[in-house]
Parts: structure tokens; sequence; C-alpha cells
């Protein structure tokens, strides 16, 4: 596996077919995906956002594959949440919708568990907890 910087997303998305996104909501990366960052992709590329809806400029994503820009789109969130039933992307053949639910799993209260008792842990041995949010990142 590969890690990019910040300062090489054009290059990483002119050469994926697909782009997922499982980024928190934080300043920097609010409508991280609009229109202009959607057309460095390669139009034969998929954009699938699982993160934050707010990271991808619903308009802007709805705009580019209505042009042809990308060729698709899988969707588990959404700028606007529900995601209007009048809204274009229902009736596009190109894009998957699920309700915000595409990381339901029965695993995962039992992975949340062992998260919480393993910080529990190292916050009683005195090391390091796992999974810190640093709020100062946050507006």
């Amino acid at each position: 596996m590969t890690v990019f910087p910040p300062d090489q997303l054009k290059d990483v998305l002119a050469q994926s077919d697909f782009v997922v996104i499982a980024a928190p909501h934080t300043p920097e990366t609010y409508k991280l995906f609009n229109r202009e960052r959607i057309r460095w992709m390669k139009r034969s590329a998929f954009l699938i956002n699982i993160g934050r809806g707010v990271i991808v400029d619903l308009a802007d994503l709805t705009a580019a594959l209505q042009a042809g820009e990308i060729a698709g789109a899988g969707l588990d969130v959404y700028e606007i949440e529900p995601l209007p039933k009048a809204h274009p992307l229902w009736q596009m053949e190109n894009v998957i919708l699920t309700p915000h639910c595409a990381a339901a799993s029965p695993r995962v209260p039992e992975r949340h568990l062992e998260t919480l008792l393993e910080n529990l842990r190292r916050f009683v041995s005195g090391q390091p907890l796992l999974n810190v949010v640093d709020k100062k990142m946050w507006c």
C-alpha cells in the first residue's frame, strides 16, 4: 500500500479508477471534492463516499455525472440527508445510493467494545489512547 500526502491529490486522482472517501468532516475536508477536483479524475473513474456527506459538493458531483466527467458514483452519505426524493441522483443508472448504512455490520458493536476496552487498558497503564480526536482541528 502507498500513502500519498495531500499535495499529491491531483496526481492520485488522475490515475485512480476508484476514489473512496472515508475521511472525517474537518475544515480541510469540507467540499474537498468540488467540480474542479472531480475533473482531475479519469472519465472512467468512480467516486465512492462512505465518509461524511459534506466532503463532496452534491451539486458539483451531480453536474459532473450529468456531463459524463466521471463514470459513476457510490454514495452512502450526502451533503443533504436524507437525499431529497426528487434529486436527480436517484434516476442515474451509474449511481448507487445507500441510506447511510453501508458500515452496518454485526461486528460493529464488538469492534467498538474492543476499542473501548483497549483504551481503558491503555489509560490505566499510562499508554497513549487509540483514535484520539484533536478538537483544535475543528471550527
